[in-house]
């Protein structure tokens, strides 16, 4: 099975390319096949009259004159003057590549890709290639561009991606039964994978996207109602009495009084853990309304009750944080709070995990780990996951199967449309919190075009001069030749740093390890950094209350929820808060997409106008966040798909067939498959 054979069996991939194809999750054979382009790129070879300003284009060419080198803080930029289509004078630029400039010789023909300006005539260049013949590898109608690692760049893992389809195209196996495939007309699974990676036009590649995502919706539905029908989460539940004096106790702790909406979200948890029916409860709430304190409520709930909460949350930091605000808010109530991360040294673990099992600690916090074997609780009666959607379905029941039964309660930031929530969560109850603390003043949010960028910077200046703090966002770690017009944050952080003389400026991204990115927030949290550049990583629960500026590069890259998820790490504090989206884009839906975020702060709305402005017949961009993540479908474009799949997933659990009949034993072999991999390693 492909699925068990190691990616090193694919010829040319040995040591080297195994570690870096690791980096990206891909382990298997199976895992390299399935490992499809996030876009593609229209690189067909025009002549110079079908050139559009703005777009990126593809050309042969020929060297006229020699090229020459400039130098900017060691950064180099290589020009030289290119004839196309033997008559038009087109200036080449080339970033941080200076060793082109021996190839770039007198006559020299060559294939240049990239993106054209039509002021300056020039084009700036991402591909090069100096040797073809009739037929050019850069060049194409559909070339596929793949998320790489350093070390290895989407071209090598487009040669190393087709060598792995010649060898195993005809041993992938087919799930779907005939009836689905007949019924909604989908090509085979061996044909869709093919024409992922390999699309001959619009129509092939559009069919292939339409059954993957099918199948992935599915698989994914069949194992949610698999689970669902297997009692980890079933209606029985245990019955927890919670007094009125709890409540009062638990609330004239908090410095503040709770908000109407976080009160009847609370009642509704109170009421749930009274019931003899399991609670399973979304707490559906936007940024910054509080949705922590909600979650700590139940948790002490359930201690008074005698039982102990898991509280687990997908990355390091947001644990931290997490972990700090329980045992800030929980210990002086008299519960023992815990800490469980991949990082406890192995001395204070194993004494975490003697205490867990004796019931001495009320509260744990912690992420995957918490999911390893050797965690088991005496009684574990109510397990919180925030941001779910960032657990596979097998990890959250694998929490849920450490306790007899325990209630749930799912906490997300991300608001997701009502048709949404209802094709993915089903028959959970959701509460809403739509309303912020008191206190809390609306973000206020401008787009920054080029021009007016020197003036966005002189008034953040002016927010650190005050003692405020602030986060820069950009959407790559470090320079990319595939993207060179896109700002990373390692030259934003050089920019800033001369840009903000003066102030501490600090870079964090996912690549760092963990404990120097706890260090880097801790110094942030405690104000020896002022200016903080960063990656997504920050994108949820991220507590500053004195950071007030929130600079979003290449905004136009980001969906809206996670542009509505970034811009809620500010507006935390009593100060006034602002989010600069900077954006040079002409596309009228960027500019639309952008200004969205600019009328309002509502989440709920964004994300209904998200799904409006993006619609089922967008087929690229950046992949939406906030929702489960699949790796062909996307909730957000193809919300109709995901609600089919859920009633042929429901149908097809409810018949005998999925058990009897040999069709059907590809689905029974995914199902058993997924129950066996509850836990996970650390």
């Amino acid at each position: 099975m492909l699925n068990k054979k190691p990616v090193s069996h694919v010829a040319g991939v040995g040591k080297v390319k195994q570690q870096l194809l690791a980096q990206l999750g891909v382990h298997t054979v199976s895992d390299l096949l399935h490992y499809f382009p996030f876009r593609y790129e229209d690189r067909s070879l025009r002549p110079y009259e079908a050139f559009v300003d703005g777009d990126k284009v593809a050309a042969k060419a020929v060297i006229q004159g020699a090229a020459s080198v400039r130098w900017f803080q060691r950064k180099a930029m290589v020009s030289a003057e290119l004839r196309i289509d033997g008559v038009h004078r087109v200036r080449g630029i080339w970033f941080n590549q200076p060793y082109l400039k021996g190839k770039l010789t007198d006559g020299r023909s060559l294939v240049v890709y990239g993106k054209y300006n039509q002021l300056r005539r020039q084009i700036v260049v991402e591909k090069t290639e100096f040797s073809f013949g009739k037929a050019t590898a850069l060049a194409g109608d559909w070339i596929p561009v793949y998320r790489v690692v350093r070390g290895l760049t989407s071209q090598q893992l487009q040669v190393i991606i087709q060598k792995a389809l010649g060898q195993y195209a005809n041993q992938l196996e087919e799930i779907l039964p005939y009836e689905l495939t007949a019924k909604y007309r989908l090509i085979s699974h061996q044909e869709a994978v093919v024409h992922m990676h390999q699309p001959n036009s619009e129509e092939a590649r559009r069919q292939a996207h339409r059954r993957l995502s099918f199948e992935e919706f599915f698989l994914f539905q069949l194992q949610l109602h698999w689970y669902r029908m297997n009692g980890t989460s079933g209606p029985s539940g245990v019955v927890r009495p919670v007094s009125d004096d709890d409540w009062r106790q638990f609330t004239s702790s908090l410095p503040h009084e709770l908000t109407n909406a976080q009160k009847k979200a609370c009642h509704d948890i109170m009421t749930d853990l009274q019931s003899d029916r399991a609670m399973a409860r979304l707490i559906q709430g936007d940024v910054g309304s509080g949705k922590t304190w909600v979650g700590l409520w139940a948790a002490y709930a359930v201690a008074r009750s005698g039982a102990q909460t898991a509280f687990m949350a997908p990355t390091e930091i947001l644990v931290e944080q997490h972990y700090v605000e329980t045992k800030r808010r929980l210990s002086p109530l008299g519960l023992q709070v815990g800490l469980v991360t991949g990082n406890t040294p192995q001395s204070r673990r194993n004494a975490l995990v003697k205490a867990i099992e004796q019931g001495e600690i009320n509260v744990v916090v912690g992420t995957h780990a918490l999911l390893t074997e050797d965690v088991s609780f005496h009684n574990l009666g109510l397990v919180i996951t925030d941001e779910q959607h960032r657990f596979g379905v097998s990890q959250r029941s694998g929490l849920r199967q450490k306790g007899q039964t325990p209630d749930v309660l799912f906490l997300s930031a991300t608001p997701i449309p009502r048709t949404l929530a209802m094709a993915v969560y089903g028959d959970l109850d959701v509460s809403v919190l739509n309303e912020l603390p008191r206190g809390r003043q609306p973000i206020k949010t401008y787009i920054v075009g080029e021009s007016r960028l020197e003036r966005a910077l002189r008034f953040v200046r002016k927010q650190l001069s005050q003692g405020r703090q602030v986060y820069a966002v950009a959407p790559l770690i470090e320079d990319s030749d595939e993207l060179p017009d896109i700002l990373s944050a390692a030259r934003l952080y050089d920019d800033l740093r001369e840009s903000f003389a003066g102030f501490t400026v600090g870079l964090l991204h996912g690549r760092l390890p963990a404990r120097e990115k706890e260090g880097i927030m801790d110094d942030f949290g405690n104000g020896k950094i002022q200016v903080l550049v960063s990656t997504t990583v920050i994108e949820v629960g991220i507590h500053v209350p004195n950071a007030t500026v929130m600079m979003i590069y290449h905004a136009e890259r980001f969906g809206l929820a996670q542009l509505h998820q970034l811009r809620g790490r500010v507006g935390r504090g009593e100060f006034q808060s602002y989010c600069f989206l900077v954006s040079a884009s002409a596309s009228d839906v960027a500019k639309e997409r952008l200004q969205t975020m600019e009328k309002t702060t509502d989440g709920f709305e964004i994300a209904e106008r998200d799904l409006e402005l993006r619609g089922p017949g967008e087929l690229f961009g950046t992949r939406q966040s906030g929702l489960p993540e699949f790796s062909v479908g996307d909730l957000v474009r193809d919300f109709k798909v995901m609600e089919v799949a859920r009633e042929e997933a429901e149908r097809i659990l409810g018949s005998s067939d999925l058990w009897l009949l040999p069709q059907y034993e590809g689905l029974r072999r995914s199902i058993f498959e997924a129950v066996s991999d509850i836990s996970v390693k650390d």
